[in-house]
């Protein structure tokens, strides 16, 4: 079978005294009418014979490569030069990129395109000029041979859009050339839409504003480097604006100005970090809006692209760990720190989050530096809950409590916040969801607005941490949770908090949602209590003083559920001694299959006695309450039978004095009803069983409880 081999013979550009034209020779095209030699064999040498031969083609070529005879000038455009001007089918104009014979300045005087050639400057830079097209009027420094498909688009569109755009402002700067024209404090403002002043379109920067953000939305449809190219492109068109004759109308456009270019520099940074352009690309683009006219309130945004690359020194060594501090120190400089925008450190979390690269992200995050400190001490505070995901627990506790600017992160914690961690903890699933820095809005003279974002730890879809560490011993957990409790005033205040510790410590196995299957602990010795007790004031004096839990190792020895259980009770007693604790019934209702230890804490409330009268007033006016509590149903006697018993504790209590007459007694003698509240039937019992013992106005109540019942 014959096989089609084409043959292309091209001139050396470098070569000065070769005008050779680019030659084919094909055997393939059997459309093209050319004169074939007869097929017969001519032997040059022993190592070559020429079989087949075809008249060559000439392709299309530049007018100086041409066979023509060409007179080579530097810049002559007043006429033709000798024979410059003749041309053959296949001659091209140099400057214009298109056939010799379609060249409107082939042989115009001012212009004479037939003389241009490669080895002139002016030659070489007005066809650069015409190849760049419209980029080349806009100053933007590339070069011919980085023209592509995404250069070109953006060429056209800004072309047209500086078309339009012209078209908008001067109809904008014509309304002032009207004397009759009413002047309108608050023109470009579009909130005041119904002032009769500036409604009309053509009086108003409103209209340029959204002709300018249109093609802004438009742009940003495109590829990353179309659309950087395209927005930078606008700024050079848009930054010059101004309002004429009214100081409060020039305020107003000033105004929008920044805000348009606050927008697109932070899509270019954005853009920066994501599309992670080449160097050469990035420096352009960088050269080119350096040398934007910026008016002088926008100055501070002169040096806003300089955006580290990902492979800068400091930045990666930050990335991979071997920088922890996000300092550089070289020898004879001052030192460097990791220092960024605010809008590019939001580009890198989003960026580092669709790769799941958590790790690398808390680094990141620890050691960054901004300049919009609350923005990003919003984003640092999420370190904890990506090192979770990782099933770096302990880094993740150790994060919570990293003091920045005077508190933590686990200062900052709202409740469900709180909660999401200790299921986290002891479960060893976290949320699906991942945090999204807060959206950012600029408004001159005010600054950057955030605009916050749904919480992760909110979310209702979790799932078990991969390829992690083992989970946190149960004590490891409860300290992390006495160290929330001490420096977080939301959680030390709430019950749901209590009843979460309370939770950890008076349970065993857990789930994936956290949750604890009940179980109830054997009651320790009396020895070991009294031991404990001391031990355990120990330990909270010095987590008060120095933020830190240190417990003696000799501490889960004998019994390790229960010291952990007491542990808890003592700091709710702490609690409690602090302030009222209301609604505190959920927070009893966890000691109900532990009543030795709802003993301890009574004892521990003792020292206070008004406080435990207060205590008895906000348990009963809970048990009073209608409805009744969802935790405690009418069926639930062993519920019931542990609300008595705790009740009785006041009772034969000493130092609590409670008089049939005053408040919460007399509440509980006007709706004695053991029918309702099965509660009152148990308390009744446990009171006669104690009779001995009461004083004399407690039994004088006991025996108005007899009466009650008689009565009904």
């Amino acid at each position: 079978m014959e096989q089609n081999i084409t043959v292309i013979v091209l001139s050396d550009d470098d070569d000065d005294d070769d005008d050779s034209s680019v030659l084919i020779v094909d055997d393939g095209d059997k459309n093209r009418a050319a004169a074939e030699v007869p097929k017969s064999s001519e032997i040059l040498d022993e190592d070559l014979t020429i079989t087949y031969a075809q008249k060559a083609h000439v392709l299309p070529h530049a007018r100086y490569d041409c066979t023509i005879p060409f007179c080579c000038t530097d810049g002559v455009v007043t006429g033709p030069e000798d024979n410059n001007a003749a041309y053959c089918e296949q001659c091209f104009c140099y400057v214009c990129d298109k056939p010799a014979s379609t060249c409107t300045f082939w042989t115009i005087p001012g212009f004479c395109h037939c003389n241009a050639h490669k080895r002139s400057v002016y030659w070489k830079s007005l066809r650069d000029r015409n190849v760049m097209g419209y980029l080349s009027e806009l100053n933007f420094p590339f070069n011919p041979q980085d023209m592509d498909a995404d250069l070109r688009r953006a060429e056209v569109s800004l072309q047209q859009f500086a078309c339009s755009l012209a078209l908008k402002y001067a109809a904008y700067l014509a309304g002032f050339q009207n004397p009759n024209r009413p002047i309108c404090s608050h023109s470009a403002d579009r909130r005041k839409a119904k002032c009769k002043g500036c409604s009309t379109q053509e009086y108003s920067y409103v209209g340029v504003m959204e002709h300018i953000c249109t093609f802004l939305d438009e742009a940003m449809k495109q590829t990353p480097k179309t659309c950087t190219i395209m927005l930078l492109g606008a700024v050079k068109l848009f930054i010059t604006h101004t309002s004429p004759r009214n100081s409060r109308l020039a305020d107003a456009v000033s105004d929008v100005v920044l805000r348009l270019l606050w927008r697109v520099t932070s899509k270019v940074q954005t853009l920066f970090v994501d599309a992670d352009f080449p160097a050469a690309f990035t420096n352009q683009l960088l050269q080119f809006f350096q040398a934007l006219p910026l008016p002088p309130d926008c100055r501070w945004l002169r040096n806003s692209l300089n955006v580290l690359p990902w492979d800068d020194p400091l930045l990666s060594a930050v990335l991979k760990g071997q920088n922890v501090t996000g300092e550089r120190h070289v020898r004879g400089r001052r030192s460097e720190a990791l220092f960024e925008t605010i809008v590019v450190i939001q580009a890198r979390v989003c960026k580092l989050q669709e790769e799941n690269r958590y790790r690398e992200l808390a680094r990141y995050l620890k050691v960054v530096k901004s300049d919009s400190i609350p923005v990003l001490q919003i984003m640092k505070d999420w370190i904890p809950l990506y090192l979770c995901k990782i099933g770096d627990y302990n880094s993740a506790v150790d994060a919570l409590f990293i003091s920045c600017s005077s508190s933590c992160t686990a200062s900052r914690l709202s409740l469900p916040q709180f909660c999401a961690y200790l299921r986290i903890l002891m479960s060893g699933h976290a949320p699906s969801d991942i945090p999204r820095p807060p959206q950012l809005d600029f408004v001159p003279r005010s600054g950057v607005i955030l605009k916050s974002q749904p919480d992760p730890l909110q979310s209702s879809d979790w799932m078990p941490v991969e390829g992690g560490y083992s989970l946190l011993k149960r004590l490891e957990v409860l300290k992390f949770a006495l160290r929330v409790l001490h420096c977080n005033s939301t959680a030390f205040a709430h019950p749901e908090s209590w009843v979460r510790v309370l939770n950890l410590d008076s349970m065993s196995s857990s789930n994936s949602d956290g949750a604890k299957e009940s179980t109830a602990l054997t009651e320790p010795d009396l020895n070991f209590l009294i031991r404990t007790r001391d031990t355990v004031v120990g330990i909270l004096t010095e987590l008060t003083r120095s933020s830190r839990i240190q417990i003696p190792k000799s501490f889960q020895k004998v019994y390790p559920d229960q010291a952990m259980l007491l542990l808890a009770t003592q700091a709710l007693a702490a609690r409690i001694l602090h302030s009222r604790l209301c609604p505190i019934l959920s927070v009893i209702m966890m000691f109900k299959l532990n009543p030795w230890a709802v003993r301890w804490l009574f004892h521990s409330l003792t020292v206070r006695p008004n406080v435990l009268q207060d205590l008895l007033c906000v348990v009963v006016e809970e048990l009073l309450k209608e409805p009744a509590q969802p935790f405690l149903s009418k069926e639930d006697t062993l519920g019931h039978s542990f609300i008595a018993s705790f009740l009785c504790l006041f009772f034969l209590e000493q130092s609590v004095v409670l008089d049939p007459n005053s408040y919460p007694t007399s509440a509980l003698l006007i709706r004695w009803n053991e029918s309702k509240y099965p509660w009152q039937h148990y308390l009744r019992q446990q009171l006669e069983f104690n009779e001995a013992i009461l004083t004399q106005e407690k039994h004088r109540i006991l025996q108005m409880i007899r009466w009650s019942l008689h009565q009904q």
